[in-house]
């Protein structure tokens, strides 16, 4: 009797055992699944398709939209004399008057006769400006390229064997004194064969030479 006494108490023991751990094993993971964490969700990946005819397209109308860059803005030569401070020949924007001629050559000297001269007038390539001064009896050369001596040349340069000796005094750097000695040369001479020949001509230096070749030719 003691033997199936002790034996009913020892399966009661294992059965109270293991339902124990049935409940512990049930508890903890109800433990687990509030305390961790939610799973993280499956990353969606998103593809896209590029239709290039589309971009193509959309390139297109952009490079049509964008503004044009201006090209760029010629120039003209020309040479002012007269009653301003430094008289020379300078280069100028098309498009420019005699006032911006006038500006470039440091403004009128005290007693330029400003009333003679029409500072509105357009300035051409090859033209000279002599700005009067008070009580000179010299017309102002305003709107004209050197042409009365140019004959059939039509590039605006004075032609060396047509130029009188007043047209080369107005060249910059020239005077009196040389224009004459350039017609005298001329008609000692010959005719001049090329610009290069004015070098020959006594006073005129390589300096000088190189700062007339731009406006004067030897017409055929």
């Amino acid at each position: 009797m003691e033997l199936l006494s002790e034996l009913a108490q020892r399966k009661a023991l294992v059965a109270a055992v293991i339902l124990f751990a049935l409940g512990a094993g049930v508890l903890g993971q109800t433990i687990l699944e509030y305390v961790a964490p939610p799973a993280a969700p499956p990353a969606v990946t998103t593809e896209f398709v590029v239709d290039e005819e589309f971009t193509e397209e959309a390139d297109g109308r952009a490079a049509a939209e964008r503004p044009v860059t201006p090209t760029a803005i010629p120039f003209v030569v020309a040479y002012v004399s007269g009653a301003v401070r430094a008289p020379d020949v300078y280069r100028l924007p098309g498009g420019a008057r005699v006032k911006d001629l006038v500006l470039a050559a440091g403004g009128f000297a005290d007693d330029a006769d400003i009333e003679r001269i029409n500072l509105a007038a357009p300035i051409t390539d090859g033209q000279h400006v002599r700005v009067p001064w008070i009580g000179d009896a010299t017309a102002a050369v305003e709107t004209a390229p050197v042409e009365s001596a140019k004959g059939d040349n039509s590039s605006g340069l004075l032609d060396l064997n047509r130029a009188t000796v007043a047209e080369l005094d107005a060249l910059p750097g020239v005077g009196s004194v040389l224009a004459n000695r350039i017609v005298e040369w001329r008609e000692r001479e010959g005719p001049f064969q090329s610009v290069d020949d004015l070098g020959k001509v006594e006073g005129i230096g390589p300096a000088l030479l190189a700062k007339l070749a731009p406006l004067v030719t030897v017409a055929p």
